[in-house]
């Protein structure tokens, strides 16, 4: 199985699996939340955290 990168919507979470969490461990929103997003995408948000 490919590993996807998952966004949280609410609270900008990351999350890199199959399928996002059932629950944000950060927000504790449920996994609809969560949208797919490119890992270009993924390495800017995490980008954000490096400033």
């Amino acid at each position: 199985m490919q590993k996807k990168y998952w966004l949280c919507t609410i609270c900008g979470d990351l999350h890199v699996g199959v399928n996002p969490p059932e629950i944000c461990p950060t927000c504790h929103q449920s996994k609809e939340k969560y949208v797919e997003i490119t890992f270009e995408e993924f390495e800017a948000e995490l980008a954000k955290f490096k400033k």
